[in-house]
């Protein structure tokens, strides 16, 4: 039988109002999607540069808080902006408050000018995604079900002395761990050990290399691939986008990557994309966030994968 096919939508925590971002995560607690993504940034990377950003794990909480049904996670946290064991109680804390609705997603960190302005080390890729494998390591060796067990670890990048998690996670054994990032010779790696999830982008040729390597590398550390589910952004619009609607958020232009149309056409793109190894779709929002195509993607594209 084939794995089911799950969705999900993305909102970036910059340049917008609290006011209207809690109000966006409610109402998308309302309708199909799996999951609620934000992102993991401390300053803007996009739009206005000088604009508000909210912290990731502050906001996931209360995402956690406010609604009742929809998961919560970050396209991802970055391994290198936090202490690592800080970073899995936060992660723990987000779900206990959600009663078992948060995912993992994790990163290594990349915006340099984030880690000047807070004066964080900013060190070599290699670097980086080796704490955010020994982070992943730490996790699930604190995410053990018992909250008194105490965890020294002592790795190349972090440590932990007589570290504990308690509370432990509502999830058992643990919450789902998703792992964004494309880099073929190290990051995929880690996420052929590590990830439930992994979540990448490109064009169809792209995706099957990274694919392609996930699988290899996989097998190589004795996991069945299939363990790892695959996922990826996708700008759907049911119907067609107006010339208004264009102008506003797409400076007049149709972005490449668009599927719109039918709900027929839509299924048979994504359709194709299952076909490459893709079971994960994670809807953005290139047109500018609008609440009722994402009613209409609810209502009749997502249940043709039910």
């Amino acid at each position: 039988m084939a794995p089911r096919v799950r969705f999900a939508v993305a909102l970036n925590t910059q340049n917008i109002e609290w006011n209207e971002y809690i109000g966006i995560v409610r109402a998308a607690d309302e309708m199909a999607f799996e999951t609620f993504w934000s992102f993991d940034h401390l300053m803007p990377i996009g739009g206005d540069m000088n604009g508000s950003c909210h912290e990731c794990y502050a906001t996931m909480a209360a995402f956690a808080a406010a609604t009742k049904r929809i998961r919560i996670g970050a396209l991802v946290s970055g391994a290198a902006y936090r202490n690592a064991g800080m970073t899995i109680k936060l992660a723990t804390q987000i779900d206990v408050i959600s009663n078992g609705r948060f995912d993992f997603g994790i990163g290594a960190g990349w915006a340099e000018r984030e880690f000047r302005a807070f004066d964080l080390p900013f060190t070599t890729p290699k670097e980086r995604i080796g704490k955010l494998r020994e982070t992943i390591e730490l996790a699930k060796l604190l995410w053990s079900g018992d909250p008194t067990k105490k965890v020294t670890y002592e790795g190349k990048y972090i440590k932990a002395t007589d570290l504990f998690m308690n509370p432990q996670p509502v999830q058992r054994p643990r919450p789902p761990i998703m792992i964004g990032g494309g880099g073929e010779q190290l990051t995929l790696r880690v996420v052929a050990r590590h990830a439930d999830i992994w979540h990448g982008f490109g064009d169809a040729d792209t995706l099957k290399r990274k694919l392609d390597l996930i699988d290899t590398y996989a097998r190589g550390y004795g996991r069945d691939p299939r363990e790892i589910t695959r996922s990826t952004n996708v700008a759907i619009f049911v119907g067609e986008p107006t010339e208004a609607q264009l102008r506003s958020a797409a400076g007049g232009r149709r972005p490449a990557a668009l599927i719109s149309g039918t709900p027929d056409a839509i299924e048979a793109r994504l359709r194709e994309l299952v076909d490459l190894g893709i079971g994960y779709f994670i809807l953005s929002s290139p047109l500018g966030v609008d609440l009722d195509n994402w009613h209409r993607v609810s209502e009749q594209i997502i249940p043709r994968f039910g």
